[in-house]
């Protein structure tokens, strides 16, 4: 029996080292399957947090230079917006020193002869500085206005101010006035001209 029992012993050993052996073989390649995946898990992972902090930093990089560029914009607005008040209110101010200026005259002229338009036929009164009255007067008298008035008032700025005889109608000629119309249309051209050849 002994004899008989040998060869089956060894074959059973056999038999045993090699399902162990190919356990073990198994065993390797999921041990290597399970450390290439948790490797792979790993970079993507990795891979994901370095995408979402570039995505992230790629935001707070864009959100920043936004915040910068209106707050930049902002503060050029107002810096032209200032320099814009400067300017007209230096033109204004301007405006008494034109009395002796050699193109006044008809430039009052015209601005008479409109504004007397508005108003109805009759009597007129003209309110002006007392340093341009008398042109006023002569550009009346050319005119044969004699319906209308002229009285100096320096209260009045540069130019005049024309109300009809009744009261129903009072025009404000006054330079002060007109540039304040203007002033819509003055501002694009002065900003761009305070702009030019800026980047």
């Amino acid at each position: 029996m002994p004899g008989t029992a040998g060869p089956l012993l060894d074959e059973i050993r056999s038999a045993a080292a090699a399902a162990a052996a190919d356990k073990v073989a198994v065993a390797h390649v999921d041990a290597d399957a399970i450390r290439a995946a948790a490797r792979d898990g790993a970079a993507r992972r990795r891979a994901s947090k370095v995408a979402r902090h570039d995505r992230d930093a790629a935001t707070a990089l864009s959100r920043t230079r936004s915040e910068a560029a209106a707050r930049v914009g902002q503060q050029t607005l107002a810096a032209r917006a200032a320099a814009l008040d400067r300017i007209f209110a230096e033109a204004e101010r301007m405006f008494a020193s034109l009395a002796p200026h050699a193109g006044l005259g008809p430039l009052l002229t015209a601005a008479l002869a409109d504004a007397l338009t508005y108003l109805p036929e009759g009597t007129a009164t003209v309110r002006c500085p007392e340093v341009i009255a008398e042109q006023l007067r002569a550009a009346l008298a050319a005119a044969g206005r004699k319906d209308v008035e002229v009285r100096a008032d320096d209260a009045v700025p540069t130019g005049m101010i024309i109300e009809a005889g009744d009261g129903s109608v009072r025009v404000d000629a006054t330079f002060a006035r007109r540039l304040a119309r203007e002033r819509p249309r003055l501002s694009t051209v002065v900003a761009h001209r305070l702009t030019e050849g800026k980047t």
